[in-house]
């Protein structure tokens, strides 16, 4: 199967007024990649993409544009704390809705802040700190990350994280050593590595589920 050139459009709330917490948003952002494709009734549009390097591009939206936006998406609008996030189907920047398109990508920072708790059970996103990502950025990482713990599961596992959770996910930071020894638990998720497109250097550990405690 041929690596696919789709990408996977994921919107974002931002808030001016009332902005969501960085953490937050990066789980948001996650969990909405992979609840579109947990929710997906067919498999034309994610075959390529998931076999691929499954690219993700983090939008982000006012609260008027965000819930036009979110009304159609795949995911439906997954939140996180105040956080809110919406995904859609992978597709070729060429054939994006120029809705999709216009919204801007660079420069997506949210305010650090106490992160909502998490529930029992939900998948804990660890992400390298050291990098100090954007929110954006950071949201793609955990959202490669937490797809690609999703395809580990077993088809009663992943509809036990959908059903049960809500398609929810958590994140935490952790940096130098901390990073490097987490991601080498035992059960921990795979870790992502990034081609280092934009922000950060090409074969850098960005994020990985970590494993259930």
């Amino acid at each position: 199967m041929q690596p696919s050139d789709t990408v996977q459009p994921i919107v974002l709330l931002v808030d001016k007024e009332d902005p969501a917490a960085h953490l937050d948003a990066v789980a948001a952002a996650a969990a909405a990649s992979v609840s579109a494709y947990a929710r997906r009734t067919e498999d034309d549009a994610w075959d390529n993409w998931v076999y691929g390097r499954f690219t993700k591009s983090v939008r982000r939206a006012g609260p008027k544009m965000f819930e036009k936006m979110a009304a159609s998406a795949p995911s439906g609008t997954v939140a996180v704390g105040r956080a809110k996030a919406a995904a859609f189907e992978p597709v070729s920047y060429e054939e994006m809705p120029k809705k999709l398109r216009a919204l801007q990508v660079s420069g997506t920072h949210l305010p650090d802040g106490e992160p909502a708790p998490a529930s029992p059970g939900t998948p804990l996103i660890i992400v390298n700190a050291d990098l100090e990502m954007s929110t954006g950025k950071a949201g793609a990482q955990a959202a490669h990350a937490l797809m690609a713990w999703y395809l580990t599961l077993s088809a009663e596992e992943r509809v036990a994280w959908y059903d049960d959770g809500a398609g929810r996910a958590s994140v935490r930071l952790a940096a130098g050593a901390e990073f490097e020894t987490l991601a080498k638990a035992p059960g921990a998720g795979p870790l992502i590595v990034d081609a280092g497109m934009t922000e950060i250097a090409p074969d850098t550990a960005t994020a990985f589920v970590a494993a259930a405690g």
